[in-house]
Parts: C-alpha cells; sequence; structure tokens
C-alpha cells in the first residue's frame, strides 16, 4: 500500500511540547481509559515506545526505553525514568532483534513514512515479539471529527496527522510481516460528548483502537 505523503511533524511538538503534554490532565477520563486499554497489552521486557513524546504512556505501562525526535518531549520522558533516544521512527539507531515489545501509541498518523516505521519495528523485534499498535481510526467518530476540523483548520496537534482506516491500518502491519492476533477499543461515544469512564472493549467500534500483532518465526 502507498504511503498518503510526506512530511515532516515533530517540531510541532518540539515548539509546544507543554501544551501538548498538559491535555492529558485536562483530559483524565479519556486519558485513563485510553491507558487501561492499552495495559491489556503489557510490556514484555524489554520494550520500546516508538515515538514516546513526553512518555504519558510509556511510564504506566512500564516501557523502559523510547524513541522519538522532539528534544523537549525526551527531556520530560527522560525526567519519568525512560531511557531515551532522540531519532525517528523511520531510522531506528538499534539493532536487530534486541526487543519483546514496540509501541506505537497514537504514532503512525505523524510519521513521515508508515511502512518504513512498522519494518523498523519488525526489524528491531524478537522472533515472537509483539508490536502494539494505537490509532484513532479515519472511520471512528473522533477520527472523522479530527479529520472535519484538520479540513476547517480548527485543530492544532492533529493538523499535520494522516488518518488511515481500520482496513489500511491493519493491512499495512500485515504487510510489513506481522501476523494480527488481538485488537480493542474505547472511546465509544461521539466527540462532542462529555467524556465518561470506560471499560475497554475487545472490538474495533471504538474511537482509540489497539492492535498487537506477533513477529513470526522464520
Amino acid at each position: 500500500m502507498n504511503n498518503k505523503g510526506k512530511r515532516i511533524t515533530f517540531k510541532i511538538f518540539d515548539e509546544r511540547t507543554k501544551e501538548y503534554d498538559s491535555w492529558f490532565d485536562k483530559q483524565q477520563k479519556i486519558y485513563k481509559s485510553e491507558v487501561d486499554l492499552a495495559k491489556r497489552f503489557p510490556c514484555i521486557s524489554p520494550c520500546l515506545e516508538i515515538g514516546v513524546g513526553t512518555g504519558r504512556f510509556a511510564k504506566p505501562l512500564n516501557v523502559e526505553f523510547g524513541i522519538d525526535p522532539s528534544v523537549s518531549s525526551l527531556k520530560i520522558s527522560a525526567e519519568k525514568g525512560i531511557e531515551v533516544i532522540r531519532a525517528t521512527a523511520e531510522y531506528l539507531p538499534l539493532r536487530d532483534e534486541s526487543f519483546n515489545t514496540a509501541y506505537l501509541i497514537v504514532t503512525l498518523c505523524f510519521v513521515e513514512d508508515p511502512n518504513r516505521t512498522l519494518l523498523e519495528a519488525f526489524r528491531i523485534l524478537k522472533p515472537e515479539g509483539k508490536l502494539v499498535t494505537c490509532v484513532v481510526p479515519l472511520d471512528s467518530q473522533w477520527g472523522s471529527f479530527y479529520e472535519e476540523k484538520k479540513k476547517k483548520g480548527e485543530t492544532f496537534f492533529y493538523k499535520e496527522a494522516v488518518f488511515f482506516t481500520k482496513k489500511e491500518i491493519k493491512e499495512m502491519i500485515s504487510n510489513a510481516g506481522f501476523i494480527l492476533e488481538k485488537f480493542g477499543s474505547v472511546l465509544h461515544y461521539p466527540p462532542n460528548s462529555s467524556p465518561v469512564p470506560e471499560e475497554p472493549s475487545f472490538n474495533e467500534n471504538g474511537s482509540f483502537v489497539c492492535y498487537e500483532a506477533k513477529k513470526p518465526i522464520v
């Protein structure tokens, strides 16, 4: 499948890190629901988060290592005890088959080349290692909402994002060599309604979906 275009997005996170990080404090119910879902796909050490940002997911998931191109974001992650490396998702400065778990949490929509990113994740995972990819699909209530706001120039951090449908995401994961094993979701309510606490559901019907895929033994 073809990439939907090349762009550089990390500068917006570098320049407005505190504003980005404060969103999680302002949206505690949404954040907790997303973390609770991600915890259903646990870290099997050693673990890496690609696009670690400020460590908002890596810390509660007990992820030891984080990659991100944003220096200011990495500083916050490092303060949380995460071992960080500045790099892009497409060119990971890591040895082949060196991790048991890799996370891509709301990262795939911001990278320059999602297909290469997934191939790099495949490379650095050990055989039978797990990739956990969490996304806001285009064909979800929140994905459609963000896409419309983006077209109108009304959204900030998502203005450079490229949203993918659930089918496209699963195809990219499969094309990188992974075997999809399970998935789950939260955010089953419309984006304009009041946030409510949610238990994760093992379906794709929510607007925040996590896919777990395995690197097969060759």
